[in-house]
C-alpha cells in the first residue's frame, strides 16, 4: 500500500518536473462533463482517463480537480491490410460453440458476433506490426510509475520518462486489467474464465487460470460484453466472478491455480441464486481501497430472482469480505452507467453519453 501511494505521489511530483503542465494542457478539460472509456483507480483515490484530444492521460482527483497530465506516445494504427479477391461466403450462422453456450448459460446469439460457415475467410496481406491501434484500451500504473496499456492485441509498456518501452503480444482481448508490486494481472474476454498473471519485469506469462481454449472460442466467435470480472489487492489476491454468480474465484498472486479458493455471501442469511446478465454482461468488480469490500454493479433487471429487493436503474451490490455477507445498495442512476470508482462516501461512475455521476455507498 506504502509503495503505491508514493508511486502516485511520485508520479504528480514528476509531471511537473519534466514540464507536463497539468493546468496549462488540461485548461477546459473536465472529467465531470467529458470522461469516456476505461477509467483507473490508483490507491490514493486519483482516476486516470484517456483524453483523445491530446492523447495523453489525464490524472484527476474530485476536490483537487486535475493533478497530471502525460502523453502517451501510441504510433498511428497500421493501414487497413489488402484483402485477395474471393468467392463470396455463405450466409452467417451461429456456430456449433454459439449454440451450446446458448443452452448451457442461457446467452442470447445477440450478445455474440456472427461467424460465417462454409468457405474459409480470404487470406489477407499482413500489415506492418505496430504498437497498438491509436485508442488504448485499457491502462493501469506499475510500482515504478510506468503505464501498462492495452490496445487491441498488444500489450505496451510506457516508462516514467514518458517512452515508448516494451511492447508484447496478447492471446486475446483483454476485459480486465490490474497490478501489483511484480505482476501484471489480464482477465480476458472470454465465455468460461480465463486470467493471466505476467511479471512486472519481462512481461512474461508467470501463471494462467482457465481453460486457454476459451481463448480460440472467442477468436472464432468474440463476446460483445463481458461475462467475467476480476478486482486484485494489491498483494496480488486476485477474486474473479464467473458469469452471473454472486460468489468469487480467489487466487493466490503467488501460487496462481495452485490453491483456488471460494468466498460465498449471505443476504438475510440466504445464499442468493445467480443473476440473469441478460444483453448487457456483466459490470466492473472493484475494492473498496483499505477495507475487506468489493463493490459491482448490476441492473435491476438482472436481479430479479435473486432474492435481492425489487428495483430499477443501476443496483450496487457490497461483498463484506471478513463477514461473507451482500448488501444491496439501490442508486438514483439509471441502465448504462458503468461504475468506474469507489471514495470514502460514494461511488463513481462514467455517464452512457459521456462525464460523471455519483451514487451514495456504506
Amino acid at each position: 500500500m506504502k509503495n503505491r501511494v508514493a508511486s502516485a505521489l511520485f508520479l504528480l511530483t514528476f509531471a511537473v518536473g519534466i514540464g507536463l503542465r497539468a493546468q496549462g494542457q488540461g485548461q477546459g478539460w473536465d472529467p465531470g462533463k467529458t470522461a469516456k472509456g476505461w477509467a483507473f483507480q490508483d490507491v490514493d483515490g486519483s482516476l486516470f482517463f484517456y483524453d483523445g484530444g491530446t492523447r495523453s492521460l489525464r490524472q484527476w482527483q474530485k476536490g483537487g480537480g486535475l493533478l497530471s497530465s502525460q502523453s502517451l506516445p501510441l504510433p498511428d494504427p497500421p493501414k487497413a491490410p489488402r484483402a485477395k479477391p474471393a468467392a463470396p461466403a455463405r450466409a452467417a450462422s451461429t456456430s456449433d460453440y454459439d449454440e451450446a453456450a446458448a443452452l448451457l448459460y442461457g446467452i442470447p446469439a445477440a450478445q455474440r458476433t456472427q461467424v460465417q460457415r462454409g468457405k474459409p475467410a480470404p487470406k489477407v496481406e499482413e500489415a506492418p506490426p505496430a504498437a497498438c491501434a491509436a485508442v488504448p484500451e485499457r491502462w493501469v500504473l506499475d510500482t515504478y510509475n510506468r503505464v501498462w496499456v492495452v490496445c487491441e492485441d498488444r500489450l505496451v509498456v510506457i516508462d516514467k520518462d514518458g517512452k515508448l518501452g516494451a511492447i508484447y503480444t496478447l492471446p486475446g482481448q483483454v476485459e480486465d486489467l490490474a497490478a501489483d508490486h511484480d505482476g501484471i494481472y489480464l482477465n480476458y474476454r472470454t465465455l468460461k474464465p480465463y486470467v493471466e498473471k505476467r511479471s512486472i519485469k519481462g512481461g512474461d506469462v508467470v501463471w494462467n487460470y482457465g481453460d486457454k481454449g476459451a481463448l480460440r472460442e472467442a477468436a472464432a466467435s468474440p463476446l460483445l460484453v463481458p461475462f467475467n470480472r476480476m478486482a486484485v489487492r494489491t498483494d496480488g489476491t486476485v477474486y474473479l466472478a464467473e458469469g452471473g454468480g454472486l460468489m468469487f474465484t480467489v487466487l493466490d498472486g503467488d501460487k496462481g491455480p495452485k490453491a483456488p479458493g471460494q468466498s460465498f455471501f449471505t443476504y438475510r442469511d440466504t445464499l442468493p441464486s445467480r443473476a440473469n446478465l441478460g444483453h448487457t454482461g456483466r459490470g466492473p468488480l472493484l475494492l473498496w481501497a483499505g477495507k475487506d469490500v468489493l463493490f459491482s454493479a448490476f441492473s435491476g433487471s438482472q436481479l430479479k430472482g435473486t432474492g435481492a429487493p425489487e428495483a430499477k436503474g443501476v443496483v450496487l451490490a457490497r461483498f463484506d469480505l471478513a463477514k461473507g455477507s451482500l448488501d444491496w445498495i439501490p442508486t438514483p442512476l439509471t441502465e448504462g452507467h458503468e461504475l468506474v470508482g469507489l471514495l470514502d462516501h460514494e461511488a463513481i461512475f462514467l455517464n452512457p453519453e459521456g462525464g460523471l455521476s455519483y451514487a451514495p455507498i456504506h
